[in-house]
């Protein structure tokens, strides 16, 4: 028996750091076609980056849409499975701010923002 659960609905969450912005918006999906639409339909074309993770059942997928390699789609999935979410996509969008957050900044900046 599976402890996973998903969204009731969409779900968004904000956060500074370092003068980047991040938001984090999270919807239940049921296919990995509904997850990329998702992201078409809120994606920000004028915003940095656009990452992302989804879940549904034993498939996953990320993207750290051009930040470091592993910065940023792999914490938004580690912050899904930590919540026990299955049947999810989390974008979360990131303007910069003008200083370079390193590879552990952004890792804790996408996972916070997911989380």
């Amino acid at each position: 028996m599976s402890t996973a659960q998903t969204l009731a609905g969409p779900a968004s969450f904000e956060l500074e750091a370092r003068r980047s912005r991040f938001l984090a918006r999270a919807a239940p999906v049921d296919s990995a076609q509904a997850a990329l639409a998702f992201l078409q339909e809120i994606g920000d074309p004028q915003a940095t980056h656009n990452c992302w993770a989804y879940r549904i059942g034993p498939e996953y997928r990320s993207s750290d849409d051009g930040e470091p390699g592993g910065s940023a789609g792999r914490p938004i999935l580690a912050a899904i499975e930590g919540q026990g979410l299955d049947q999810v996509m989390v974008v979360v969008t990131r303007w910069y701010g003008g200083t370079n957050l390193g590879v552990g900044g952004l890792v804790r900046a996408y996972g916070g923002a997911a989380a």
